[in-house]
């Protein structure tokens, strides 16, 4: 399925990926009508109208890992406890079925991205961007208010659990936060989550960026259901990409905005990465890049710690996904934070029950782990180990994490509104503790950083600043697989802020390649 118009000769810009990232940059390249622009998509394209889309890609009540999905398993895990590693194959990506949370993170973790040799990625030079991007009803020097996402935030009296929730947390310590991405910095607190959100629908990448006045521009292609084999090169250059099918699309550039999975998958099937990881596939090494596929890094969660009915009196008219959220403190962070505390509700058939529901995601995480080939077959499943919590200093900030959310649940009034069917014990031994805590652990599905950013110093480094594959011309990823490190947020945000900034990097006069 084709939209926009054919447009003659080849495309000076070839994306592939049509999640947040490519739909900003199909946006904005095509901005300009004497670029010719085509995105690649290898799921399908519902179109402009969302009410031809299906149900679950429009309800922003739950996290639907099961829609539209590339299949991806965590490596190694035993069949019993297999760990779904979900992302959408479809245009708009993730941002389709994901928990429509819209966090900006720490100015600290965008500093942090310039003080490793990225000079342009403050959160001084990135705030502009995350202003571009988003329409925020609060306004304000730091939000922006003429962007194409709008920001909802639901009342924390919503629902009398809701209200109940973040009295839980006063009585705790954590100050009301009314507007999470408030300052650049992030403090411990309770308040309503920014969501992107609006009229009770999710705002996906597809309906924000891809919106039908950008759809039909002339200068604009967008190909559904076409996977990406691999990068068709000349020597050191890009020229093109090659479908599954066999069939080669050159273009003047070529933008990867894959994913954190798919982007790195993508590289080492054209011969770009580990030179040694390439020879075990079977694959002729064009270009011996060692970072491609490592680093991979992830916000470890923990679930399934409490099974909690809520009580007949207190269920709520619908159901709700994260309205309000607490942000908090492990014994591992001595500044700003490294914990979210989620919870939601839902009504659960099997049981003919209204439940409360309630996670810990460990946001700021160092576990390495990696991305890799099976098969040089496109179609082939990928080899991803997370690594999670192989930092014993991550996996005590857990348990201090379900720490916190089980004092929650004891508070009034959400205490007596509640009914607690099981509960892990909190008093055992916290040798005991940490096995069962690092059993239950899972991801918050914030997968990043396999093509890393960084100067060509760095051995490691996949790209240049700009989104420049190193020692390979006309060759760019822009994804979050090209962030240095995780910022302490769910992803989505800064996918968009990091698009919206190379957009203007691909516009713009080129960078140096050795600055």
């Amino acid at each position: 399925m084709t939209s926009g118009r054919t447009f003659s000769g080849a495309p000076d810009v070839i994306i592939v990926g049509a999640g947040p990232a490519g739909c900003v940059l199909a946006n904005r390249l095509s901005e300009d009508p004497a670029r010719n622009v085509l995105l690649i998509e290898a799921g399908p394209d519902y179109g402009p109208d969302p009410a031809l889309w299906p149900a679950d890609l429009r309800d922003p009540t739950g996290v639907f890992t099961e829609s539209h999905p590339w299949g991806y398993l965590h490596a190694g895990r035993p069949d019993d406890r297999q760990l779904l590693l979900p992302r959408a194959r479809l245009v708009g990506g993730s941002s389709a079925v994901n928990g429509c949370i819209w966090l900006r993170g720490s100015a600290i973790d965008y500093d942090g991205w310039r003080e490793l040799g990225n000079p342009g990625w403050g959160f001084d030079d990135l705030l502009p961007y995350f202003k571009r991007a988003e329409r925020d009803p609060f306004g304000g020097e730091i939000h922006g208010t003429d962007g194409p996402v709008p920001v909802f935030r639901a009342p924390v009296d919503d629902t009398r659990l809701d209200a109940a929730y973040v009295e839980a947390a006063d009585e705790l310590g954590f100050p009301r936060v009314e507007d999470a991405n408030g300052a650049p910095e992030q403090q411990p607190g309770v308040g309503p989550m920014p969501k992107n959100v609006s009229d009770g629908q999710r705002m996906n990448g597809a309906f924000t960026y891809l919106s039908p006045d950008v759809r039909w521009r002339p200068n604009l292609r967008i190909l559904s259901d076409a996977l990406t084999d691999r990068v068709v090169l000349d020597r050191n250059r890009a020229i093109g990409i090659r479908t599954a099918d066999g069939d080669v699309i050159e273009g003047g550039e070529v933008v990867l905005c894959a994913g954190t999975y798919g982007s790195p998958a993508i590289l080492l099937r054209s011969g770009i990465g580990p030179a040694g990881h390439l020879r075990e596939i079977g694959i002729d090494v064009v270009h011996d890049l060692p970072g491609v596929g490592e680093h991979l890094l992830d916000h470890p969660l923990v679930d399934d710690f409490v099974d909690i009915a809520i009580k007949p009196d207190y269920v709520p008219a619908g159901a709700s996904f994260c309205p309000v959220f607490v942000k908090a403190r492990s014994s591992q962070a001595a500044e700003e934070i490294d914990l979210h505390i989620y919870h939601g509700q839902y009504f659960d058939g099997d049981r003919e029950r209204w439940v409360m529901w309630q996670d810990i995601s460990l946001q700021y995480s160092t576990s390495r782990g990696h991305v890799r080939l099976t098969s040089s077959d496109p179609a082939a499943t990928l080899r991803i180990d997370h690594n999670h919590l192989s930092d014993p200093a991550e996996l005590e900030a857990c348990c201090d994490g379900v720490e916190i959310a089980q004092r929650l649940l004891s508070v009034r009034p959400l205490a007596e509104m509640i009914e607690i069917i099981r509960r892990e014990p909190m008093g055992r031994d916290r040798a005991e503790f940490r096995t069962l805590v690092k059993e239950r652990a899972r991801t918050t599905f914030h997968p990043s950083s396999t093509c890393r950013m960084g100067p060509a110093s760095d051995p490691d480094a996949v790209v240049d600043r700009a989104g420049r594959v190193h020692g390979v011309d006309g060759l760019r990823v822009v994804d979050a697989s090209i962030f240095p490190t995780s910022p302490r947020a769910n992803l989505h945000f800064t996918v968009v802020a990091v698009a919206e900034k190379l957009a203007d990097a691909i516009r713009s006069p080129q960078v140096p390649r050795n600055s």
